[in-house]
């Protein structure tokens, strides 16, 4: 006996049904694996071009330091050489102690650069050469001092230089000369006053440099070895090699940085491992997702329903990330404007009296502390995320000293705003932390008291012992934080919606990271009303009480 048709019919349209959504759910798993290729490509250019960022700071960051060390080797190295003649010019040997002096300053031991660095004295006039020692050979002192004569005339306006020469050209390997100029008193050029040594004496310095400069925030670098992050090079303006890190590597991501004219526009080249992205970028470089898309295809019935849930926690995730980002870039791009404006009205000396150019550069450090402030806010956001328990080692923290410390640097702040810091601060107590952590802390709560806040207001800091803990209260005068929102505040990129329809801007991070640190040092924080409209922030932390002469003692040692 034969099925019913209507039967049949049914089957096959269920049949059909099945067929056609595994078909859509199969398209739809392509489309999304292609979407997980795409993004991941997109992901992997990005965290490519934060890798370069971070090469190019640290060969910024290298440049400055070469720059204000060789700033130091000048004003040592000729501490005896005049800049104007006003006597019987000294003879080069006096330079010879000036630089074992300036090495030892440094803790650098350079025995090459001791043992191998010869001086010289050179008349800009006749051409007359002196040397220390008096061994070199007179070509030699004679190529030296055309050079000396054709880089002067290439930089007439500066009276320090740095020249790196090829091989062959004064000693058989690659140098290096650093010299001063000395005029008479009409400003007519005299006397050069020198130290030459092969590239290799020099790299000594330069390799001190490279591994006592902090080349990377240390919340980025964390603990690991310089030489397994980065390389550092350093070269003459025609290539001539002059420092190359011990430890070189392949497959790159790198930056340059190029030295004024006056240092020899020497050239420093940073570059960071790609192996190392682990240790900078959260997640590091992203793999290829083909595997993923294979696992899409073969569960084909799955992956509808986690794409929806997927994409609309991408969703999500993507508002979030808007909000941060353009809550961040309206804090940096307010502080960022400050200080190219004052900066080109000091570059064009537009600034007519003496009270405007200190205006100005009172402005240019006040929003410079501000950038530095919002910088170290987000580095230590990611540090607490990817390292919860790595807080540095912990100690006993005067907190009087360290309140008084962080209110001097948020000065600015509040005279820009006409605001006051009032301070009341139980003497003897210590908060048991980290440094950074509670400096992190304080500040972020400070610097939601004066930025939330009215004009003129009283931002009110109390500390006193509570038991075992300190507690430590911020009090503004602002509008307060409404019951029902104070749960939602510590919550990573959450603002209230006042805020972010208003004219504050902010990136949302502050609190999630006072949060985290309290929790990580076992201590609480909480909000609460203040004693007007305002909001007092209270912070419970480990602390104890120290003894008056503990303290005293602990200052005096420079504790």
């Amino acid at each position: 006996m034969s099925r019913p048709r209507n039967f049949r019919l049914r089957r096959t349209s269920g049949t059909s049904l099945l067929v056609v959504f595994l078909l859509v759910t199969l398209g739809l798993s392509l489309w999304l694996g292609y979407q997980a290729l795409d993004a991941a490509a997109s992901h992997r250019r990005t965290a490519e071009g934060v890798m370069a960022d971070y090469a190019g700071i640290a060969a910024w960051e290298y440049s400055r330091h070469a720059r204000e060390s060789l700033d130091y080797l000048y004003r040592w190295v000729f501490d005896d050489i005049p800049w104007t003649l006003r006597r019987h010019p000294p003879s080069p040997e006096v330079m010879a102690n000036d630089l074992q002096r300036v090495l030892r300053s440094e803790g650098c031991d350079c025995p090459g650069l001791q043992s191998r660095a010869w001086f010289f004295r050179i008349d800009l006039q006749d051409g007359a050469t002196t040397s220390d020692p008096d061994t070199v050979q007179a070509a030699a002192l004679a190529r030296l001092a055309e050079t000396v004569r054709s880089n002067r005339q290439i930089n007439p306006d500066s009276r320090i230089g740095v020249i790196t020469l090829e091989p062959g050209v004064l000693l058989e390997s690659a140098s290096m000369v650093i010299y001063l100029i000395s005029t008479d008193s009409e400003g007519t050029a005299r006397l050069a006053y020198g130290v030459v040594a092969d590239s290799e004496a020099f790299g000594e310095l330069f390799l001190h440099w490279y591994r006592s400069a902090p080349l990377l925030p240390a919340t980025v670098a964390a603990s690991e070895p310089r030489d397994s992050l980065l390389q550092v090079s350093v070269r003459g303006p025609s290539g001539i090699q002059v420092f190359q890190s011990p430890v070189p590597y392949s497959d790159l991501f790198s930056s340059t940085d190029t030295l004024e004219a006056e240092y020899g526009s020497l050239v420093v080249e940073a570059a960071i491992r790609p192996d190392a992205a682990p240790h900078l970028i959260i997640g590091g470089l992203p793999r290829s997702r083909i595997p993923l898309l294979l696992g899409l295809m073969v569960l084909t019935m799955g992956v509808g329903a986690a794409a929806l849930v997927q994409l609309r926690k991408e969703h999500q995730l993507a508002r979030l990330r808007d909000d941060f980002i353009s809550g961040v870039s309206h804090e940096f791009r307010t502080p960022l404007t400050q200080i190219r404006v004052f900066a080109e009205l000091l570059d064009g000396e537009k600034l007519r009296t003496a009270e405007e150019r200190k205006r100005s550069t009172r402005v240019i450090n006040r929003e410079a502390r501000r950038l530095t402030h919002l910088v170290e806010n987000i580095l230590q956001f990611a540090r607490v995320s990817r390292f919860p328990t790595s807080l540095g080692e912990l100690e006993e923290i005067d907190l009087q000293v360290a309140l008084e410390e962080l209110t001097e640097a948020f000065e600015p702040q509040a005279s820009a705003r006409g605001a006051r810091i009032q301070m009341n601060v139980e003497p003897g107590v210590a908060v048991v932390g980290g440094r950074g952590g509670l400096y992190r802390i304080l500040a972020n709560l400070l610097d939601n008291a004066l930025k939330y806040g009215p004009s003129e207001e009283v931002v009110r800091v109390r500390a006193a012992m509570n038991g075992d803990t300190v507690r430590i209260s911020v009090e503004d005068q602002g509008p307060g934080i409404p019951e029902r929102d104070r749960h939602r505040i510590w919550d990573p990129y959450r603002r209230l919606d006042r805020d972010v329809t208003g004219q504050v801007q902010g990136s949302g991070i502050g609190l999630a990271v006072v949060r985290e640190l309290c929790a990580a040092y076992g201590g609480q924080v909480w909000v609460e009303d203040g004693e007007g409209e305002g909001a007092r922030f209270v912070v419970d932390l480990p602390g104890i009480r120290v003894r008056e002469d503990k303290l005293t003692s602990g200052v005096e040692n420079g504790e």
